[in-house]
């Protein structure tokens, strides 16, 4: 079951209707038990009103409805945990032929042309017209300083992508020959 900001829970017809409702719900009656205390009475007749059901088919008792509470919480709990633990997927995991056209990343944020990087005080980096890509010139020239930083950044990026993918690494490491 999908919940917003919830992780996955495999649904099974060993738990009740009501256990599913509460953990549908699990964020909503955690925030409204934090203000006041969940009065168990009206609580199942609530849920009664509503057609939910122990395991039996029966409408909940108090102990039934707050046994259920619990159980629904760990649940929640459990299956945050063992999605929280789930690995970032691997770049390249989805087929180009899957992306969408107008999918762009969101890691690098889009820069002004006429300006350095945000905050960095570089200068801009233009391509000129009539020149390929790969020959670009920064305008006005870096000073020492400046270039420096930006050797630091690209040697950290270097680093970055050793570890990564071959196709995003524009840096390939030597490899012998054998």
């Amino acid at each position: 079951m999908r919940h917003t900001g919830d992780p996955t829970i495999e649904r099974s017809d060993q738990r009740s209707s009501l256990f599913w409702w509460m953990v549908e719900r699990h964020d909503e009656i955690l925030q409204a038990s934090e203000r006041q205390w969940i009065s168990w009475p009206a609580f199942r007749a609530e849920a009664a009103k509503r057609g939910l059901t122990d395991t039996r088919g029966r409408p909940p008792s108090e102990g039934n409805a707050r046994e259920t509470w619990r159980q629904a919480r760990i649940a929640v709990a459990n299956a945050r945990k063992a999605e929280a633990a789930k690995p970032p997927p691997r770049v390249g995991a989805v087929y180009p032929s899957r992306i969408p056209k107008d999918w762009r990343p969101t890691v690098v944020p889009p820069m002004a042309p006429s300006s350095g990087p945000a905050g960095s005080g570089l200068p801009a980096v233009v391509a000129k017209p009539g020149v390929p890509a790969r020959a670009l010139t920064v305008d006005p020239p870096l000073t020492e300083e400046e270039a420096a930083r930006v050797e630091a950044a690209l040697d950290q990026a270097r680093e970055q992508l050793r570890d990564k993918d071959w196709y995003l690494n524009p840096f390939p490491p030597k490899r012998r020959a054998d």
